[in-house]
């Protein structure tokens, strides 16, 4: 195949647009198709009343993976359209703040909870690590045997389970491993005593100095041809794909960044026959549970923080993100003075009175600007979606139809992981010899 192969992205968030710019590169013709008007997906934001609106959390790039970080930064100047951040996060315990992680800062809590965690640390390290193998453990089991009844107890059952919204318990080690800070127990100890810092990829971050994440989804829109479409159908001719039945124009590969719940629906039958994806059924969806994200927009006392974690149960916020803080341009010049912006996040659905009408329990004096509600943000696993996943991928992939992105391939990707997918997908078809 040469350089005039055709292939049709489907959806705009971070995953498709990486995958349409790195095949733009290689030389080949492409098309995206996004059915809102505003691209970037779960990376999207809005202005509101001059006021910076991540719509769904708060994004912001680094990475250790060196490839991601230097086509990343092949599209941006880092000094001129950037700013570098050192990530400052707080965990709001018992009406105070403590310094995140929790693990590595045990002198901050209370003398006799503090004395009750070392000694369940220590215990813990006089276990014979080897009698438990990892891969068989839940992610509730690995948090009690890693950080101990008491530090579960106070945050880490808590904090969790408001925000994957799930029986910690039924959901797998393996699929957060490498995602999250999983520092061993007497690293813990150690770095409690020697009062050195983790290692974080986060620890510092880049942030765009105008347009916050948007800003990063239209810049990588710039070089790509986007037809503001919603993909309502994928059919297979016999030499191509094409996409909402327009028989003029043929795809040879379809790569698909939207969400794979919507796949039986969008391929057609005589498609799914024609390639042997009958299985493509929703009941063989039943298991790939998600959470969506209720987030208001608030204006706030000034403050240096970038993240605030909420364990207490008495709300059902989980973070607070200071996003104006991130840059000062998030901000609209008619807020008062010694006021920013921040974002206050819900795992599930909670409607804005609700929100508006709990804020009163947090910090820094909160005043709603703006909602929304994302129906689908966050995907969840339990001990079978890997091998359901796996197995539709795979069968697509066999006949041209890839999966790339969080919810196509229904892993927890942030915005770097995401990229690096794309790279390794796009890969993959350049080695098919289609370039």
């Amino acid at each position: 195949m040469g350089k005039t192969t055709k292939i049709a992205v489907i959806g705009a968030g971070i995953s498709g647009l990486s995958a349409a710019n790195l095949l733009h590169e290689q030389g080949f013709t492409v098309e995206v198709f996004e059915g809102k008007e505003v691209l970037g997906g779960l990376i999207s934001c809005s202005n509101e009343d001059g006021n910076l609106f991540h719509r769904v959390g708060g994004h912001v790039f680094n990475s250790k993976d060196a490839a991601v970080h230097d086509w990343f930064w092949s599209k941006f100047n880092k000094e001129d359209e950037f700013i570098k951040a050192s990530r400052k996060a707080s965990i709001y315990f018992d009406n105070s703040f403590i310094e995140y992680p929790i693990e590595l800062h045990l002198s901050s809590l209370p003398s006799s909870i503090a004395t009750q965690v070392i000694n369940e640390l220590i215990a813990i390290c006089n276990q014979n690590e080897q009698s438990i193998n990892p891969e068989v453990l839940s992610f509730g089991d690995f948090l009690i045997y890693n950080f101990g009844q008491t530090l579960c107890d106070i945050y880490f059952l808590k904090y969790n389970s408001k925000i994957w919204n799930r029986d910690l318990f039924n959901i797998p080690l393996g699929w957060l491993g490498g995602k999250l800070p999983m520092a061993k127990p007497k690293d813990i100890l150690a770095k409690n005593i020697l009062k050195t810092s983790d290692d974080m990829v986060h620890n510092s971050f880049y942030y765009p100095i105008s347009g916050g994440s948007q800003f990063i989804a239209d810049r990588l829109q710039a070089p790509l041809n986007v037809i503001h479409e919603h993909v309502t159908a994928i059919t297979y001719t016999g030499n191509g794909f094409t996409v909402n039945h327009k028989e003029d124009v043929s795809y040879t590969y379809i790569i698909f960044a939207g969400n794979i719940l919507d796949l039986p629906s969008i391929i057609d039958e005589e498609t799914k026959k024609a390639l042997g994806l009958e299985f493509l059924d929703v009941e063989n969806f039943d298991d790939l549970a998600f959470n969506g994200t209720s987030n208001l927009l608030c204006e706030c006392d000034e403050n240096d923080y970038s993240w605030i974690y909420l364990p207490e149960l008495d709300t059902r916020f989980h973070r607070i993100i200071m996003t104006g803080n991130f840059s000062p341009n998030n901000n609209s010049t008619s807020l008062a003075k010694n006021r920013t912006t921040c974002t206050v996040e819900v795992s599930g659905f909670c409607d804005r009175v609700d929100m508006e009408n709990s804020i009163s329990k947090l910090p820094f004096n909160l005043k709603p600007i703006a909602y929304n509600y994302c129906e689908k943000s966050y995907v969840i696993h339990n001990h079978r979606t890997e091998a359901i996943v796996s197995r539709i991928t795979s069968k697509l992939a066999s006949k041209g139809i890839y999966c790339c992105g969080r919810f196509a391939e229904w892993q927890y990707y942030n915005m770097d992981t995401a990229i690096s997918s794309a790279m390794r997908l796009v890969s993959q078809i350049s080695s098919c010899g289609a370039a």
